[in-house]
């Protein structure tokens, strides 16, 4: 056996190849059938500052009837949205969801039969800034206007494709680095591409408050007690798959 073919036979030992049909090759017009291959995944990643923030919060009331809770709810959201309008932000800065209503039971021991005990109401409010330094501010009106939980906030970047782009170079190069490493190693040389695909493109991580009642964690608005928060960059991260033909490095020996 040749040394090139003793390389294949190491290759195909070590390198998982796809499962790419002759039908597919030949569609893609660079895979050679019974030519070697080498497959790598290529990874690059971008860290970046996020520049816009989403808060999420929630208020829920029971109450004996559904209106009584509705009104409830209704009103909080109101006292939260007239407070938050004192800062002059975009209008679409703050947002409502619709109402939620439904009944609460608890099953009766002695009678053997789920009771009604009242209704529920609940509703989400979403928060959109670009001013992280109001966050603080915004949690006190949101204690002070009734709403009792937070649901988390959402850090984000607004120019996403600029930097999905730079991960997906970067991710390109990684491939091509990884390629002629493997195909250095046993002395043989990269050829044209067979497949190339990029399997995922620009995940974000995604920074949570944990959920919690507000009343009972953070401090009254008219305490002396300053928020802080930690803001850690956003991954922005792209992989690209990539398998590609071998070709012999020189003069094939025995």
């Amino acid at each position: 056996m040749t040394n090139f073919k003793k390389i294949v036979l190491a290759l195909a030992l070590a390198v998982p190849m796809l499962g790419v049909t002759q039908a597919q090759a030949a569609a893609l017009g660079g895979c050679e059938v019974g030519k070697a291959k080498v497959e790598v995944v290529g990874e690059g990643e971008v860290k970046v500052m996020p520049d816009r923030v989403r808060l999420n919060y929630s208020v829920s009331a029971i109450k004996p009837t559904a209106d009584e809770a509705r009104r409830e709810v209704e009103k909080t959201v109101t006292a939260f949205s007239d407070a938050f309008k004192a800062l002059k932000l975009d209008d679409k800065a703050f947002v409502a969801d619709s109402i939620n209503i439904f009944p609460r039971y608890e099953y009766n021991e002695k009678l053997k039969k789920q009771e009604l005990q009242g209704y529920e109401a609940r509703r989400n409010v979403d928060i959109k800034l670009s001013d992280f330094a109001l966050i603080g501010k915004i949690n006190d009106m949101a204690i002070a206007a009734g709403i009792n939980q937070i649901a988390g906030y959402e850090y984000t970047v607004s120019d996403r494709k600029k930097y999905e782009l730079e991960a997906a170079k970067k991710a390109i190069e990684d491939a091509k680095i990884k390629a002629k490493l493997l195909a250095d190693g046993f002395g043989v040389k990269v050829g044209t591409p067979c497949t190339l695909s990029f399997q995922n493109n620009g995940i974000a991580v995604y920074r949570n408050a944990a959920p919690r009642m507000m009343a009972l964690a953070a401090a009254a608005p008219e305490s002396n007690v300053v928020s802080t928060y930690s803001i850690e960059p956003t991954v922005i991260s792209s992989s690209v798959h990539v398998v590609l033909n071998l070709e012999k490095a020189g003069k094939d020996k025995d």
